[in-house]
C-alpha cells in the first residue's frame, strides 16, 4: 500500500509541476507571420460604376517579432513589431476599351499592443486565446503601377506649368492607427515553446490618403496649389485580415 501511495503521490507531483511550468507567468518572446488579404475602402470608389473602378482581391504579407508578459494564468499583454505589405488592386477600362489592372502597394511598420486572454494552460496541449488591442502604423513605402499598354504620358506630370508633383509616398498619410484583434489557439510543442495560430484583422480609423498632398499649377506665371485628391473625397481606410502563424518561448517565473 505504501508503494501505491507513493506512486500516486509522485504522479500528482509531476502533474502539478508540469501545470505550473506550462501555466506560468513570465516574459514571452516570439515571431509571427501572416499571409493576408488587404483592402483600401473608400465610399467613392465603391459607388462608381465598375467599368471605372472595380475592386480586386489583393494579397499581402505581415511578419515580425513579438514580446509579451503574462501576469498570471490566462492574462497578459503582448507587443508586436511587424512589417506589413498591403494595398489595393483594381481594374477599369481605358479610352480604347481595354481592361487595365492597377496596383497600389503600401508598406507599413505596425506596432500593435495587445491585451491577451487564454483559457488556461495547466494540463492542456491546446488552449484557446484571444488578443485585443490597438496599433499605430508608420508608412515606409508607397508605389503605384498598372499594365496599360496604350499608356500616354499623364498631362499633369508632363505639363510644363506643373511643379512639385508629389511622389506616391507623399500622397499617403505617414501615420495612422486603429483597432486590431486576433483569436485562435496555442499548441504546446515542447517545454515552454508554443505554436500560435490566429485569425487576425485590423482596421484604420484615420484617412490613409494624404488629402493635403498638392502640386503647383502655374497660370500666366502665377502658382496655384492643386490637391492630388479631390477635396470632397471621403476618407480611405485600410482593412487587412488573414491567418497568423507564430512561435513563442516563455522565460518562466514561478
Amino acid at each position: 500500500m505504501k508503494g501505491i501511495s507513493r506512486a500516486v503521490l509522485g504522479l500528482l507531483i509531476v502533474i502539478t509541476a508540469s501545470g505550473a511550468a506550462f501555466g506560468q507567468k513570465g516574459l514571452k518572446l516570439g515571431v509571427v507571420a501572416l499571409p493576408q488579404t488587404t483592402w483600401m475602402l473608400n465610399k467613392d470608389d465603391m459607388d462608381v460604376p465598375q467599368d471605372q473602378f472595380k475592386y480586386k482581391t489583393t494579397f499581402g504579407m505581415t511578419a515580425g517579432p513579438s514580446v509579451g508578459y503574462n501576469f498570471g494564468d490566462g492574462v497578459g499583454f503582448k507587443l508586436n513589431f511587424v512589417y506589413s505589405a498591403e494595398g489595393q488592386k483594381f481594374t477599369n477600362f481605358n479610352s480604347e476599351g481595354t481592361l487595365v489592372n492597377h496596383t497600389r502597394r503600401l508598406n507599413y511598420m505596425k506596432i500593435p499592443l495587445f491585451f491577451t486572454l487564454n483559457s488556461g494552460t495547466e494540463i492542456h496541449k491546446v488552449i484557446f486565446a484571444l488578443d485585443l488591442g490597438f496599433q499605430v502604423n508608420f508608412l515606409m513605402r508607397a508605389r503605384y503601377y498598372n499594365d496599360d499598354q496604350s499608356y500616354t504620358p499623364d498631362d499633369i506630370l508632363y505639363n510644363p506649368n506643373v511643379r512639385d508633383y508629389p511622389t506616391s509616398y507623399k500622397q499617403y498619410s505617414l501615420f495612422n492607427y486603429g483597432p486590431v484583434a486576433a483569436a485562435g489557439v496555442d499548441i504546446k510543442l515542447a517545454y515552454n515553446i508554443m505554436g500560435n495560430i490566429r485569425l487576425r484583422g485590423d482596421y484604420t480609423l484615420g484617412d490613409v490618403e494624404n488629402k493635403n498632398s498638392a502640386y503647383k499649377l502655374y497660370t500666366n506665371g502665377i502658382p496655384d496649389d492643386v490637391r492630388v485628391w479631390s477635396e470632397t473625397r471621403p476618407i480611405t481606410s485600410n482593412l487587412t485580415g488573414g491567418l497568423m502563424f507564430g512561435l513563442t518561448y516563455t522565460f518562466t517565473t514561478y
